[in-house]
């Protein structure tokens, strides 16, 4: 009985900690040339902006593009890996305020070194926010061709 026990939980523990890796390897892009696409969720006390973000790695820097349903680019950002910074390049005008920006820079920075670590998510205690990103579920490549060929007769 207690060698099934300790298998179980041997077992158990390696499906979590691959879940965890699998988990950590889609969420964020670590390697150049990686792409990441991910559900968006940004939850604020007066609203909320969901769509798409989009994340290359690109020798270090980690480009990304948070895109809403309608096709409007919320924002657009880069992650510097090494320097463990994040530098806005563009923001929808309604969160184009300065002080907007400085939190924005910031929770996102906190979100990718969430991503980094695994989670998926990250919350703003002192702003009462609340970013999500869930990785999207990506079609598998089965090797076969799309066209229809024709044969001549």
């Amino acid at each position: 009985m207690r060698r099934s026990l300790v298998l179980i939980s041997i077992v158990a523990l390696l499906l979590v900690s691959a879940t965890v890796a699998r988990a950590q390897e889609i969420a964020f892009p670590a390697h150049d040339g990686d792409r990441v696409e991910c559900n968006a969720y940004i939850e604020m006390p007066k609203g909320y902006v969901s769509g798409i973000c989009v994340m290359v790695n690109d020798s270090g820097t980690v480009k990304g593009a948070i895109v809403n349903e309608f096709g409007i680019t919320a924002l657009d950002f880069t992650y510097n890996i090494t320097d463990d910074k994040v530098r806005l390049l563009s923001v929808v005008a309604m969160l184009d305020k300065w002080y907007i920006r400085n939190v924005l820079s910031k929770d996102i920075r906190e979100l990718l070194v969430a991503l980094r670590e695994g989670r998926t998510a990250y919350n703003d205690e002192k702003y009462h926010i609340t970013y999500t990103l869930t990785p999207m579920d990506r079609p598998q490549d089965d090797g076969a061709d799309d066209e229809e060929t024709t044969t001549d007769e």
